[in-house]
């Protein structure tokens, strides 16, 4: 932080599914207090506060929270259709906003706050920690370094346990409530990756998206999409409800392809089931082959990273990003996982579904809807 003023957060919660973003802040000294809000009764303003000793404001009323003229910013985990009238409160009440994927069960209304957001010069974006796992960085490193050449094609991957493990009748489930299944709810994370490190906007989509569990949900559970890039470049990305083992057990990976050399990140791999936001902390092994000029003496690099043990959920890498969300917000810079990205994102989901149903290519347009800064 510029000084040494401690920041005053509200934290707003429309539906108790993470209530673990409390505990970051706890975390964090730039933070002196939160103002926690429970947007609506599916929320215990108690449990919201859990055991903070930084918790100094309780509300169940997101207009009486924002009628605090001290808040420095607002992070938010709303249910995605209660999400974009919440932000658009908070945006026009002049505040800063971090927020839980995926925001919004359409593109278009996140959007409507992207536009607001930039309007107004405020910081908007989203909870996706993986942008700060080590693997990530030292690729983003290599590819600013050349160490791939030309990249022609990305490949990600998140699975995630059976649908015998959930409980099928929550929101996450609920077309209404939550917009989309896998693609938006967990695959996410994966998308977001892909996204972030082809740094262009994905023009076309191929897929093929469905249910495949013998529980039957009313959102998808399996999806298979072919990306386009406007470079003309290419990726594939699978998500689904498809390991035994638990609930918590993932295949997260991601895999990329250059004229001169080659990355492979093992996220998460399906060995044993995680608990406790613990998968953020497995041991990964990054490799990368470059024959580029500066990269070649080095043959297979391969980089072992165990993240370091953190109490809150999703652990140092969530501290990392909301340090830097609280530094951007200081100053209208753009968030580390910007607002932009996250409608970019709503707007392949949907594609691939559209896509699905009537099985040709999707377009989406090579640049963002006017207004749009994506």
């Amino acid at each position: 932080m510029p000084n040494d003023k401690k920041l005053v957060v509200g934290a707003i919660s429309s539906h108790g599914h993470e209530l673990g973003h409390v505990s970051v802040l706890e975390q964090l000294e730039e933070v002196g207090e939160i103002h926690v809000c429970a947007a609506t009764d599916l929320v215990n303003v108690e449990d919201l506060a859990g055991e903070s000793t930084r918790v100094v404001g309780k509300y169940t009323d997101v207009d009486e929270l924002l009628k605090r003229t001290d808040l420095d910013a607002v992070i938010m985990c709303a249910r995605p259709d209660h999400a974009p009238s919440i932000m658009e409160k908070v945006v026009s009440s002049g505040l800063s906003v971090l927020y839980d994927k995926p925001a919004s069960t359409r593109s278009e209304d996140l959007r409507k706050v992207a536009e607001l957001a930039r309007k107004e010069g405020l910081t908007a974006g989203a909870m996706l920690q993986w942008r700060y796992h080590p693997m990530t960085l030292s690729l983003k490193r290599a590819l600013a370094a050349g160490a791939l050449g030309d990249v022609m094609t990305i490949e990600g991957k998140m699975l995630n346990g059976l649908l015998l493990y959930r409980d099928t009748s929550t929101y996450s489930f609920d077309p209404e409530k939550a917009g989309h299944g896998i693609l938006s709810w967990l695959g996410c994370h994966c998308l977001d990756l892909v996204l972030y490190l082809m740094e262009e906007r994905v023009v076309e989509v191929m897929a093929m998206v469905g249910n495949l569990n013998p529980e039957k949900v009313e959102v998808e559970d399996t999806g298979f999409l072919l990306l386009k890039f406007e470079s003309g470049r290419m990726g594939t990305f699978q998500a689904g409800y498809h390991l035994r083992g638990g609930k918590a057990t993932y295949d997260f990976y991601l895999g990329m392809r250059g004229t001169e050399g080659f990355a492979i990140l093992p996220y998460l791999e399906p060995q044993e089931e995680t608990s406790g936001g613990s998968e953020v902390e497995h041991t990964s092994t990054y490799s990368l082959f470059s024959e580029a000029r500066g990269w070649n003496t080095g043959g297979v690099r391969k980089e072992r990273f165990a993240i370091p043990h953190s109490p809150v959920y999703g652990g140092v890498m969530a501290e990392a990003l909301f340090r830097d969300f609280f530094e951007a917000a200081q100053s209208g810079a753009p968030a580390p996982a910007p607002i932009e990205d996250s409608v970019h994102m709503l707007e392949i989901i949907e594609a691939a579904k559209e896509s699905s149903a009537c099985g040709r290519a999707v377009s989406i347009p090579a640049k963002p809807p006017k207004g749009n800064a994506g």
